[in-house]
């Protein structure tokens, strides 16, 4: 344990770091985190820590935890539980050689009225190697995509969730070989738009596209440039024809 404390200690700071450079009010100091029962067993250790909201956190390790485990954690839980439209108490953590996992269970998660909990059968999953990451399986029909990646704001979580959702087709690989998807797709797009390869069109418009798609997979590229239009979307033909070319085969 005392391997995990001198890791965790300088990157309580990194936590710190990512809270206060994302514009979260919540407070992170070791104060709010305290221990609330404490369990000896023959391999681990099981702690139970209350933060604040009457939030309450399974910690199992190999030894007994430090001040900074807990300020670690805690911090961390509080960066997760400022994602907007996250509701919950529980949560549990594991600590490992080189940081820990956490598990966040919410009893509701919303995004732009929309209710993500059937799509979070499992809670949120993240870990921490230095700084935050985020590994979640989404349940999107038949699939079950993952999205991962380190966690910078509660807007990049949320549009890889989105997409997750709308094209878990292309979540189902490795992220590195989405993120090359992606890039190639922005290329092609910005081909077809005769722009220039580095602007390629934004992820709400792809999104915006996919969205209306999937809501009527008949529907033209003229129709759905209206129905854009009509919720606010600037965009032109060219925008939604390349978007269907690449993501639908057709224009």
């Amino acid at each position: 344990m005392n391997a995990v404390r001198k890791t965790l200690a300088p990157l309580f700071f990194w936590v710190s770091f990512v809270v206060f450079s994302t514009g979260f009010s919540a407070r992170i100091w070791a104060d709010e985190w305290s221990l609330a029962n404490e369990t000896q067993g023959k391999n681990e250790v099981v702690t139970v820590l209350s933060g604040p909201g009457r939030r309450t956190v399974s910690v199992i390790s190999a030894n007994a935890l430090g001040r900074n485990d807990i300020a670690a954690i805690g911090s961390s839980l509080n960066t997760i539980w400022a994602i907007p439209g996250l509701e919950g108490v529980a949560a549990s953590v594991r600590l490992d050689s080189d940081g820990f996992r956490l598990a966040v269970y919410p009893t509701a998660f919303s995004s732009e009225g929309r209710d993500l909990m059937p799509f979070l059968p499992s809670g949120l999953s993240f870990y921490f190697r230095r700084s935050l990451f985020y590994d979640i399986s989404i349940k999107a029909g038949d699939f079950i995509p993952k999205v991962t990646g380190a966690y910078i704001s509660p807007e990049g979580l949320m549009r890889h969730i989105s997409a997750a959702i709308l094209m878990p087709e292309m979540y189902l690989y490795d992220q590195s070989l989405v993120e090359r998807v992606e890039r190639l797709e922005n290329a092609l797009m910005a081909a077809l738009k005769k722009a220039a390869p580095t602007a390629g069109i934004s992820s709400e418009i792809v999104l915006a596209v996919a969205n209306i798609h999937n809501e009527n997979p008949g529907i033209s590229a003229e129709e759905t440039l209206k129905k854009l239009k009509e919720r606010k979307v600037k965009t032109d033909i060219k925008e939604v024809r390349a978007v269907y070319f690449v993501l639908f085969g057709g224009l």
